[in-house]
């Protein structure tokens, strides 16, 4: 394994490759482009501390309304702050590094927290420790999750990605906001077959996500499995298309803590969200473990 990441960047990964067993590399994230410092342009940035969208750059907790900094074209707070600013790095060795972001209190997230996390490279693994903590003196919603963005081909312009987990349902959705009921659909279906992935168009947060996803390159020889912790209950995923139509070369399995707008849905009581209220001093603790294999 090869792993870059950019401190100054909120701690994305910059390049993410892999070596298989006949020595070939291939970039399994899309590369951040060397004239480019934006998170957004990396191969996975960090959500911390809250995941995709906040509706209208606001919620409610405790009977108070927070308003956030809107920074989304459609007036939403999207995927939290910790991927806006530099982090600092603790310690590092060959095959580790460990990196904090200490936050306090402003216009852009009305609670005090920190985050940390940690990155572990092995032969055929990468493992990333993601964690937020209360600094603040007053409880707060939280939620926390990875936007990795994946190669549809690696070694073969002839690979049909491959997909398999498990899900309960898709939330019902307008302009990526839950307005209904999680359902049992035919995304979910396909998600769960392990076909190839093909071109659904789809930029959708699903429930129940089993804490395994299995992508699998099958021309180049490749499988990947992705093992997150119990905490990343839900996924987000995204599969954009070009201009034409046609599917887009990278696609994103977002393994996150919470609902989109979970921070709204929670102050309306409603189940599921997948929000955790921190206490002053209390810590969410995640973990997501990329594996890699030669497919037999």
């Amino acid at each position: 394994m090869r792993l870059v990441i950019s401190p100054s960047a909120g701690a994305s990964i910059v390049s993410l490759e892999h070596k298989d067993q006949l020595g070939r590399w291939a970039d399994i994230l899309r590369s951040m482009p060397d004239d480019s410092s934006a998170p957004a342009d990396a191969g996975s940035f960090l959500m911390i501390p809250w995941t995709n969208r906040v509706q209208d750059a606001a919620f409610a907790f405790e009977g108070q309304t927070h308003t956030l900094v809107a920074n989304h074209s459609d007036g939403t707070a999207i995927h939290g702050i910790g991927r806006d600013h530099a982090w600092s790095m603790t310690d590092r060795s060959p095959i580790t590094a460990r990196l904090i972001y200490r936050h306090s209190a402003d216009d852009s997230c009305p609670f005090s927290f920190g985050g940390v996390v940690r990155y572990e490279i092995a032969p055929h693994a990468v493992e990333i420790d993601l964690s937020v903590t209360n600094l603040d003196d007053r409880p707060f919603p939280a939620g926390c999750g990875h936007h990795p963005y994946f190669h549809r081909h690696l070694h073969s312009d002839a690979d049909q990605v491959q997909i398999q987990m498990d899900l309960e349902g898709r939330y019902s959705c307008e302009d990526c906001i839950p307005v209904g009921d999680i359902q049992d659909d035919d995304a979910c279906a396909l998600l769960r077959s392990g076909d190839a992935l093909g071109n659904p168009g789809l930029d959708d947060v699903f429930a129940g996500f089993g804490g395994t996803c299995t992508l699998e390159w099958p021309e180049s020889g490749i499988r990947c499995t992705m093992s997150c912790s119990d905490e990343l209950g839900h996924v987000v995923v995204y599969t954009p298309r070009d201009e034409d139509g046609s599917s887009n070369e990278y696609f994103c399995i977002e393994p996150v803590t919470m609902v989109n707008n979970g921070f709204n849905m929670h102050a309306k009581n409603e189940p599921g969200t997948g929000v955790r209220v921190l206490a002053p001093g209390e810590t969410l603790r995640t973990r997501m473990t990329l594996k890699f294999s030669s497919i037999s």
